[in-house]
């Protein structure tokens, strides 16, 4: 079993902020989200995995306006694509991506930790 954590320091948008929002908003938020876990993952260059669990660590610069837990889901696929397209994952299916955990939101800076457990292939 290996494990590591792949950090983007931006406050995701939610799935509230997407149902209100445009479909060209949501493709430009996708792709920045997509793009830039692809490229964390590149550079740190992980092993391919044959499987994994990912735990969401999510956090705010300040009190207000904290997200619910698990309202970051948009961002979170987003970033398990990127995962895939950096070709760590062959997909992201449920045989390959067996669980995300989402844990309630901390206080302190605005980023998106995924902490990736998993068997090499």
């Amino acid at each position: 079993m290996i494990s590591f954590a792949l950090e983007y320091p931006v406050r995701p948008w939610t799935t509230n902020a997407e149902r209100s929002g445009n479909r060209w908003e949501r493709a430009k938020l996708t792709k920045e989200w997509r793009t830039a876990f692809a490229l964390l993952a590149a550079e740190m260059r992980p092993p391919a995995l044959a499987w994994c669990d990912v735990e969401v660590e999510l956090w705010h610069a300040t009190r207000r306006s904290v997200q619910d837990t698990g309202a970051c889901h948009p961002a979170v696929k987003a970033a398990v694509d990127g995962i895939v397209d950096a070709g760590v994952l062959l997909d992201d299916t449920p045989d390959i991506v067996r669980s995300i955990k989402f844990y309630a939101p901390k206080i302190g800076r605005d980023s998106v930790i995924l902490i990736v457990t998993g068997e090499p292939r």
